[in-house]
């Protein structure tokens, strides 16, 4: 029996800074310690992306040798896997009597993998709330910890046995949110990494530095527990799905507890200049809350509850977004909207089971830039089954919309992430490339999907040939220049195309006019200025770019890997 049951939560390990992972605090493993606290048990939670410059190993061991935990949770993601583990294997080394539990996208759609992979002892399947505060009651009344319903475990023949849990209702949504504990969560440290790295300081004008820090000072709130739109390359729609058996029910914060999160937000971060909405998708085909939202925002800045000064930024549906909505959106401080278009060819669309979005995306995209909103586009150059036609369209388009003010994040090929439709359809598999993963410190190694290729010989070779030149010029541009962003990544890789597409009669752009377009948009802070010149000539002269995980896997993630309320 355990009066206070101490846990410890262990977020995902992105060791290469936020390719793989928002560089933000873990937000769905933050949101479980929430609720753990309020149920009375003595919680911590271990980001290893913010250990204060020690080696994340180190770190761990350190907090490890602190006394003895009950539960230890690890949450996993399929990008992050091989290092989550690391930190998994670390764990049960340091405490074998805890009970160690994986939880997160990967765990739920692999619970198997989980045991084979990692010391674990259970895997929660879904949101970890229930499981969670299950095992802690168990632990109060010295009750056996097999049998949890929401988790996964082995049998005595080593199979893997499964206990289904139904999604949370939406009270219990609402509850967990409001649960977060946003004052403890170290986003002022997130931001001083963020700044150095971009060089603020170095910017040369007061609106310059004002800008890149609402883009910096930022905070994220998840009010909506999953995205039932079933794209064909995300996993994030069948999450839920796969942790309950059955279709779950949508759950989402209304418009005044919205408005309560983002006051919360604000007193606990006075120093926030943009709350992004982390939801997959914000604002739905027939959505009830939007306007009344963006109405009680103004209201609430209008009489001082809210800076008048602070913007959000969501992930929408083009197809949902009308002038009216716009403009509430525009009124009430949202800057950017991102849209996940994927591509521009309404083929592959079909293939990724969006060709409802194609008739939508040329106004809704015109109408948000005259509004002075940001669109920002998430990109997948080539599907399974694109042609070359297909992916000289996506380039040009991406090119015309970056060009009038758009923000474009580009990934060359679809990645097939557990629990998504391409992942498992047989007829994938044979170009389904798969990459030699190693757990650090163990002799634990697997082979694990990483991308699926085009099935035309042509298509695909040409993909591989633009990832090869864009990852060959990223790593000597990013040791000239200051941070570069998404867009001018994807300039690059625009860039890296027109040659190799030019080979098969496609023309994507004037290779003149994206030199000069590339080498405007290249930061250039005053200690760099000559370096990001020098390299923006570089670039123009042909050595192309490197460092594709990078934009590839936010594209992905934010396209595929849902933030899901999971430890």
């Amino acid at each position: 029996m355990v009066d206070s049951p101490r846990i410890l939560l262990i977020g995902p390990y992105d060791p290469h800074c936020g390719e793989y992972t928002f560089l933000a605090p873990p937000l769905g493993v933050w949101r479980l310690a929430g609720v753990l606290e309020a149920a009375g048990a003595e919680v911590k939670v271990f980001d290893p992306n913010c250990c204060g410059g020690l080696p994340v190993a180190r770190a761990l061991e350190r907090e490890l040798l602190g006394g003895a935990w009950d539960i230890i949770g690890s949450s996993t993601t399929g990008m992050t896997l091989r290092f989550d583990l690391e930190l998994a294997h670390v764990a049960r080394r340091m405490q074998p009597h805890a009970l160690l539990v994986a939880g997160g996208m990967e765990a739920t759609f692999r619970p198997e993998l989980m045991f084979g992979l990692g010391p674990f002892d259970c895997v929660v399947l879904g949101e970890g709330e229930r499981p969670l505060l299950e095992l802690v009651a168990r632990l109060r009344a010295g009750a056996p910890l097999k049998g949890v319903t929401g988790t996964a475990e082995r049998g005595a023949d080593g199979q893997c046995l499964t206990m289904r849990q139904q999604a949370l209702t939406r009270t219990e949504l609402r509850d967990a949110i409001f649960h977060t504990p946003y004052e403890r969560m170290p986003y002022a440290a997130y931001w001083e990494r963020l700044e150095k790295a971009c060089r603020v300081g170095a910017l040369p004008s007061k609106a310059a530095r004002e800008a890149s820090l609402a883009e910096i000072r930022s905070v994220r709130l998840i009010t909506l527990n999953y995205c039932p739109m079933g794209c064909t390359f995300c996993s994030s729609t069948n999450f839920l799905h796969e942790a309950q058996g059955s279709v779950a029910s949508i759950a989402r914060l209304d418009a005044e507890e919205c408005v309560q999160m983002i006051q919360r937000i604000v007193g606990a971060h006075p120093g926030v200049r943009t709350i992004i909405f982390q939801d997959d998708i914000f604002v739905f085909t027939k959505d009830k809350r939007v306007l009344p939202l963006c109405e009680a925002i103004v209201a609430a800045k209008a009489s001082g509850a809210l800076p008048k000064a602070l913007q959000f930024i969501s992930t929408n549906r083009v197809d949902a977004m009308s002038p009216e909505r716009l403009h509430a959106m525009r009124r009430a401080g949202f800057r950017v909207l991102g849209f996940g278009i994927e591509n521009f060819s309404r083929n592959v669309l079909a293939e990724f089971n969006k060709a409802q979005i194609h008739s939508h995306i040329q106004p809704t995209l015109t109408d948000a830039l005259a509004l002075g909103i940001t669109p920002f586009l998430d990109i997948i150059l080539s599907s399974p089954r694109a042609t070359l036609a297909d992916v000289a369209t996506t380039l040009r388009e991406a090119y015309r919309w970056l060009r009038q003010g758009c923000e474009v994040g580009m990934y060359p090929y679809v990645i097939p992430f557990s629990g998504a439709a391409m992942a498992v359809d047989p007829a994938l598999r044979e170009f389904t490339v798969s990459e030699r993963r190693q757990v650090a410190g163990t002799d634990v190694a697997w082979d694990q999907p990483a991308k699926i290729l085009p099935l035309d010989p042509a298509v695909r070779e040409a993909i591989l040939r633009i990832e090869g030149e864009f990852e060959a010029s990223l790593l000597e541009l990013q040791s000239r220049a200051a941070h570069l962003p998404s867009r001018v990544r994807s300039l690059i890789w625009i860039l890296c195309s027109l040659p190799i597409m030019a080979e098969h009669g496609l023309a994507v752009a004037n290779e003149q006019d994206l030199k000069r377009e590339l080498a405007r948009r290249l930061p250039q802070p005053e200690a760099a200025a000559g370096a990001a010149v020098a390299a923006g000539a570089a670039v123009a002269a042909g050595a192309a770019v490197a460092a594709g995980a990078a934009v590839a896997a936010g594209a992905a993630i934010a396209a595929g890997a849902a933030i899901a309320a999971t430890a």
